[in-house]
């Protein structure tokens, strides 16, 4: 099946992948087991050779949490799979039963290191000890095997560590044993939504409050209880390096949602806001429900430039940099004006964005999906993945619902390759991706489990990793 963009840019050929992840990807497993490696030669699309197989499927695993929320995951310097999520029942990655605290309704968190092949080296289990909201902001590692970890916490404690109650960044050893935790203290809603290393040893997260909120630089309080966005980096120690609080004006809101830091500290944030906003220059103003932004802050924290995607009703959910291109994810509804170019969305679909490193825009491709998550590897191509709602939405064919995965040129936007994975019977949801330095793929996210009539009436997710080799 060859499949265009609405805009007719770069043709690709999408096939239909099946592999066994507890139940999630059903067809085609039994002759996985059955039959040999093999890596047929289906044919060429534009020149790119395209494959289809099982075979390319190189580990998966099953995190039988029973929560709502998918995990987190990221590829270390060395090919290992770091993961972190919450879970609400007892469960077993293979080492032994984590400890679950049966007195305390909430939420506990799981970290666990797996090697390049999948196997489990260590998992540890946090404990809550308040009836509060938890969950995973963000994961991140550095060159030096330092873990990253951020959410809202439960008061989760482990062998005599604790992680305070609310809004925590952290940062744990490669065995998963606790360094440091700072808190962000104050009153009122928070989310915690991204983080990533900053290169020096420390880190740089985001996301937006509301309230009152200290993020070491004394309490930001939003205008008429509204929500503000904010950035902020610390170093190795967890000290304040600088924090960004971008307020809205009036009636308005700004959320940041993740962020990314290139090989020269620069860091980029995006995200979405209503109303009108400065993010250091020019004034912001959308009469959307909320409008999409990038913003570029030096390593110390002063704006360099920043960019709304005018005209358009969505937001930015993820973010990369390779060499001299900016790759901003999100989705819209409605049209996203880029580059001289009207995008019309059917419903809600997703984009892609790129900007060189002086904000200049680049190119624009938009997707009949849900909003991509995309990541860059050493070479500087961009991969994405999301999830999409099947085949005739992709230009036609008997693909079920499920995920995709697919590499960019990063000059053009140009479709190397697309992976299409089938999760009949449930909804699939795509939270990470993640490149190794072989070139090697990490998908992470969670699906849905059958409803059963004397089961609980929440709904519960389990989590999935899934590495593949294209």
């Amino acid at each position: 099946m060859v499949v265009r963009d609405r805009d007719g840019v770069a043709a690709v050929a999408w096939f239909r992948m099946a592999v066994c992840v507890g139940g999630l990807f059903l067809v085609g497993c039994e002759e996985a087991r059955a039959t040999a490696p093999r890596i047929p030669v289906l044919g060429e699309v534009g020149g790119q050779v395209v494959q289809e197989g099982v075979e390319a499927h190189a580990w998966s695993r099953t995190l039988m949490v029973g929560d709502p929320q998918a995990p987190h995951a990221v590829v270390t310097s060395n090919g290992d799979v770091l993961v972190a999520a919450t879970y609400q029942e007892p469960i077993d990655l293979g080492a032994g039963p984590l400890p679950f605290n049966r007195n305390v309704v909430a939420p506990h968190l799981l970290v666990a290191r797996y090697s390049p092949e999948g196997t489990l080296r260590w998992a540890r289990g946090w404990t809550p000890q308040h009836a509060a909201r938890a969950r995973v902001g963000g994961l991140a590692v550095d060159a030096s095997d330092h873990i990253f970890l951020t959410g809202l916490s439960a008061g989760f404690t482990r062998d005599g560590a604790t992680l305070p109650e609310g809004p925590f960044l952290a940062r744990l050893d490669g065995g998963g044993a606790l360094d440091w935790v700072r808190s962000l203290p104050g009153q009122g809603p928070v989310a915690v939504n991204g983080v990533t290393s900053d290169h020096d040893g420390g880190a740089v997260l985001v996301g937006d409050f509301s309230g009152a909120r200290d993020l070491g630089e004394g309490l930001k309080t939003p205008p008429n209880g509204r929500h503000a966005g904010f950035a902020l980096r610390v170093g190795p120690k967890g000290e304040q390096r600088w924090s960004r609080v971008w307020m809205p004006a009036g009636e308005g809101e700004v959320s940041a949602r993740a962020v990314a830091v290139d090989v020269f500290g620069d860091v980029h944030v995006v995200g979405g806001y209503a109303g009108a906003v400065s993010f250091g220059d020019a004034t912001f103003v959308t009469v959307r429900q909320h409008t999409p932004f990038v913003v570029k802050l030096t390593r110390d924290g002063d704006h360099v430039w920043s960019h709304d995607v005018r005209g358009t009703d969505g937001t930015a959910v993820s973010v990369a940099v390779g060499a001299d291109r900016v790759f901003v994810g999100g989705g819209f509804s409605g049209r996203l004006y880029f580059q001289n170019t009207f995008h019309r969305a059917d419903s809600r679909d997703g984009f892609l964005l790129a900007y060189d490193a002086r904000g200049g825009q680049q190119w624009a491709r938009t997707f009949p999906t849900s909003a991509p998550l995309v990541t860059t590897d050493e070479a500087g191509q961009v991969t994405v993945a999301g999830g999409h709602d099947g085949g005739l939405a992709l230009g036609g064919g008997n693909l079920p619902p499920g995920l995709y995965v697919a590499k960019l040129l990063p000059e053009e936007g140009t479709s190397l390759w697309v992976r299409g994975f089938a999760s009949p019977g449930t909804v699939a949801q795509a939270r990470a991706v993640s490149v190794d330095a072989s070139g090697g793929v990490l998908l992470a996210g969670g699906f849905d489990r059958p409803e059963q009539e004397d089961g609980p009436s929440r709904r519960l997710q389990d989590g999935f990793l899934f590495k593949f080799n294209p």
